[in-house]
């Protein structure tokens, strides 16, 4: 199996569906992904709009959100589920799939140790303002049954980080459900030490496998979109970036 990319020392991205190559690729100590919304968020995401009418009125309205990818299924959840790394697993997800995550996981072999938790700084208000809005997404925290070990001590499952977006930053924003760097090397340093390879079977835009080499680790991404690839390719193809 030939990769999309590869720079040599140990990153290296494949297109395809994750079940498809999966079966091919080395052993990996962690997974780390953020796979594809569940259907609920799908069907209640909105966005902010801005429209002129022909007298000159500026309207703000609120529009279904696209995300670019089918929602998750359960047998794509099972399948990863299926992918036993012999330490961390952590799947983001919205807090309402946080129990199916769970549930797979287990079933699939794994312990589950905690649902954490990425408090989304200048996040999307909710725009109908008769209920709360979204601050956060759940990150399911797994391992194999036995002893376990991280880089964080007694630091809480909580990460405070400003989302994605075109109106400044240190990344700019290349895929709809990006997630920060910041995080990214933070959940990296935290769960893997240097050397070690981490899964990415659902890579978008490449931020973990970023991180990843930032920080001195090894890293499979897997995409089915090429135009992912292709950028993922492009940010990786940079030398190291500065921990800032």
């Amino acid at each position: 199996m030939t990769p999309y990319y590869d720079d040599g020392k140990g990153i290296q991205i494949y297109l395809g569906d994750c079940r498809d190559v999966l079966p091919g690729l080395g052993p990996v100590d962690h997974v780390i992904t953020d796979p594809p919304y569940s259907e609920y968020v799908h069907s209640k995401s909105r966005a902010g709009a801005r429209v002129l009418d022909n007298t000159g009125f500026v309207a703000d309205f609120s529009r279904a959100v696209d995300f670019g990818f089918d929602p998750v299924t359960d047998a794509l959840r099972q399948a990863l589920a299926g992918i036993c790394a012999p330490r961390w697993t952590l799947v983001f997800s919205d807090v309402e799939s946080t129990a199916l995550w769970r549930d797979a996981l287990v079933d699939g072999g794994l312990e589950y140790v905690r649902t954490g938790a990425w408090v989304k700084l200048n996040g999307t208000p909710q725009f109908t303002g008769d209920r709360p809005g979204v601050g956060f997404e759940a990150i399911t925290v797994c391992h194999p049954k036995g002893r376990k070990r991280w880089n964080g001590g007694g630091l809480p499952a909580l990460w405070t980080h400003a989302v994605v977006n075109n109106r400044g930053g240190c990344d700019p924003r290349l895929h709809t459900t990006q997630k920060p760097l910041p995080l990214m090397r933070e959940l990296v340093s935290l769960f893997t030490d240097p050397g070690e390879t981490i899964l990415d079977p659902f890579m978008g835009s490449g931020t973990t496998l970023r991180a990843a080499k930032d920080l001195g680790r090894k890293a499979f991404g897997i995409e089915i979109e090429e135009r992912y690839c292709e950028i993922a390719a492009k940010r990786l193809a940079q030398e190291v970036l500065a921990l800032v």
